[in-house]
């Protein structure tokens, strides 16, 4: 019996086959992202799949490199068509890490480094350079890797932290898994194909049953997860739920019915993630300090936010209080790692892609408080309410007014009206009407929530009389895309550069893009949503506006001196610079984002001109109460929102290590084109998320 090839080596013949001319060794590990031994491994099975098709064997010489003959090129061209479709992917850090991390939490007994390699497809070298950064990363949310000699690696920690950890990490594995692009992928100890399909055709007739749709994604990561609890026999303790009350759902009945085998804890645990899908879980009645808490969570969260964003809120309390409210409905989510998805995920990342990005690096005060992973949908969520926050503080358009359409009783449409209205301070309700009525309040409305089936001119928005979550997170958006509309009638910046963009091109288009987006000083936050329509840190920085010196006398100094091209160029007051260093001196270093770096700023109102960035590089640190600075940032901000931008830009940056080491100790005429190679490099969520 002759065997099918690995995709690997199948890459590798395909490879040879693209190829004309001789292939090295060392631009095959290049393009499989593998090493010289590994693609030894694989000739050597090549070549005994050629042998046995009666093919000469490949040789590889040693100054050469691989040749293949034409004989060679047909023969296995034409072998190759028969051979399984399968592509060979290669994993990113990232990837190997979360394929390490759901391994370890579903496997039911320790795993040895060689079974780790053989999932990742990696050296031992890797793996173990992989693992202590999978270990960081459990330490976050309280689990411990622990490694055995005869035993190998496993996870100790609490239950609900290990599922909920393995939910978040499997999510995102989710399309590589249905795509076959994890090698032997049926080697992997936390899925099984066939029963995690039969799981799949169960909760969808449970879905069926239940006449609801839960979101893309959940009912693997379920069914998965289902499959791990079935390997993993362990305690379950469910502290805290109102168990009573899940377990007269139609939820819990289902599971009851449908899967045998499971103790009535893990019946429950299973249903709680039903629950949790589209509506509230019921949880016991808990003491105060636990809502004193969640309000303590929601103000660390803002506090970082107005840290990384370079803003303060005026009135930040309603917001604190939004906040709050969605962390008290959320909570158990995050502990039970219910992925409820966000069917507007792309949409929000799209539309505002800088606050995005501030919103989960803020989210990471989150993740340390509570010890457990925020999943991307809840981080679009608080970035829509950031977002409206942002936009009604900004001197935009500040109601939006709501028509509710609910015909099933008086108690039904106040309890709506509640719900709505404590979703955003922007939400005034013009009215609550059944169908027949809504004629005479369209003129005072802007848009409507409705229980039922709703044809008129404005838009609709239909929900469920007890609004699940994708009903909150189509309202918010809702009000977030009000702010798009310019009620006032005047021209929006992007419509003017769209008419210039028809005369005017190349360099002078852009010089002319910088000096127009400077003069119409975006306040909102949906004006800057595109790559076009955003500033960046490169469209403000400049070569006359870094600086390299040797020493200064005090950070006071460093503060003056890092401002003086702003101050030159009348972007900034004095004053700003006197109340940046009189800030300092009332709050501490608060300044100090990082190791050796500092990034001064205050408010729009305390003296500045135009929207200024700059930057000052010290060959010695300067000590700021005791915290040495070596990088001095300067931020003129002239609003709350139109710099995120440039703060995405320097969060690129400043977040490596080596990005900083090749900064603290390169000239001044180097930096530019240094912030513009790596700021040229979109991100993607994937990117950012943990």
């Amino acid at each position: 019996m002759i065997w099918q090839l690995d995709s690997r080596c199948v890459a590798i013949l395909k490879t040879l086959i693209e190829k004309s001319d001789n292939v090295g060794l060392s631009e095959l590990t290049k393009t499989l992202n593998v090493s010289k031994r590994s693609i030894y491994y694989d000739l050597g099975k090549i070549n005994d799949w050629l042998s046995a098709h009666r093919i000469p064997e490949i040789e590889n010489e040693r100054t050469r490199g691989i040749f293949l003959t034409q004989v060679q090129r047909e023969k296995i061209q034409k072998l190759l068509v028969d051979q399984k479709s399968v592509n060979y992917y290669v994993f990113s850090p990232k990837e190997r890490q979360r394929l390490l991390i759901c391994s370890l939490l579903g496997s039911k007994e320790p795993l040895f480094v060689e079974q780790l390699c053989k999932y990742c497809d990696v050296s031992r070298n890797t793996v173990f350079a992989d693992m202590k950064i999978v270990r960081q990363k459990l330490e976050k949310y309280g689990l411990n890797l622990e490694f055995e000699n005869h035993n190998g690696y496993a996870v100790e920690g609490p239950f609900f932290k290990q599922k909920a950890v393995f939910l978040y990490y499997l999510t995102p594995l989710i399309p590589l898994i249905e795509n076959r692009q994890i090698p032997d992928l049926d080697e992997l100890p936390f899925y099984d194909e066939q029963e995690v399909k039969r799981t799949m055709e169960v909760l969808r007739e449970i879905e069926n049953k239940l006449q609801t749709s839960y979101v893309e994604g959940m009912i693997f990561g379920l069914a998965t997860l289902i499959y791990v609890l079935r390997q993993r026999r362990e305690g379950l303790d469910l502290t805290g739920v109102d168990v009573q009350d899940i377990v007269e759902t139609k939820e819990f009945l289902m599971i009851d019915t449908h899967f045998d085998g499971f103790t009535r804890n893990e019946k429950i645990y299973i249903a709680i993630h039903l629950l949790g899908s589209r509506v509230q879980i019921p949880i016991a009645e808990e003491a105060g300090e636990k809502s004193d808490a969640l309000y303590d969570d929601a103000r660390e969260l803002v506090l970082a936010f107005e840290r990384l964003a370079c803003i303060e809120f005026e009135d930040k309390e309603p917001l604190v209080d939004m906040l709050a409210k969605h962390l008290q409905m959320s909570i158990y989510r995050y502990k039970y790692g219910i992925q409820i998805g966000n069917p507007l995920m792309a949409d929000i990342v799209h539309a505002y892609p800088d606050l995005f990005e501030i919103t989960s690096k803020s989210v990471s005060v989150l993740k340390q408080r509570l010890g457990m992973p925020i999943p991307e949908s809840e981080i679009a969520y608080i970035t829509l309410h950031f977002g409206g926050y942002l936009r009604r503080k900004s001197n935009a358009p500040t109601s939006s007014r709501v028509l509710l359409v609910c015909p099933n009783g008086i108690s039904t449409a106040y309890m709506l009206r509640a719900e709505v209205e404590s979703l955003h301070p922007d939400i005034v309700v013009s009215g609550v009407v059944g169908s027949e009525d809504l004629e005479k309040y369209l003129c005072v409305s802007d848009f409507i929530i409705s229980t039922v089936d709703v044809n008129c001119r404005l838009p609709v928005i239909r929900v469920n009389p007890v609004l699940t979550e994708e009903d909150r997170i189509r309202i918010l958006s809702r009000i977030a895309k009000t702010g798009m509309v310019n009620r006032n009638g005047s021209v929006g910046l992007d419509n003017v550069l769209r008419i210039i963009q028809n005369y005017v091109s190349g360099e002078s288009f852009e010089k002319l893009r910088k000096d127009l987006t400077h003069l119409y000083r975006p306040h909102s936050l949906v004006e800057a949503r595109s790559r076009n329509g955003s500033i960046r840190l490169c469209d403000v920085i400049s070569l006359e506006k870094v600086r390299r010196v040797q020493r200064v006398a005090d950070w006071q100094t460093g503060i003056a001196l890092a401002s003086s091209p702003l101050l030159v160029s009348n972007a900034v007051e004095q004053r700003y610079i006197d109340t940046m260093v009189a800030n300092v001196e009332k709050f501490g270093p608060y300044i100090v984002i990082g190791p050796k770096i500092a990034l001064a700023h205050a408010l729009p109102q305390d003296g500045v001109n135009s929207l200024g960035f700059s930057l000052l590089l010290l060959d010695e640190p300067v000590s700021m109460m005791g915290r040495d600075v070596s990088m001095l940032f300067v931020l003129a901000p002239i609003d709350k929102s139109s710099h995120f931008g440039i703060m995405k830009d320097l969060m690129k940056i400043i977040s490596k290590e080596e990005h900083l080491r090749e900064l603290e100790n390169m000239k001044c005429e180097d930096v530019i084109s240094f912030f513009e190679e790596i700021t040229a490099q979109e991100e993607t969520y994937d990117d950012i998320q943990d």
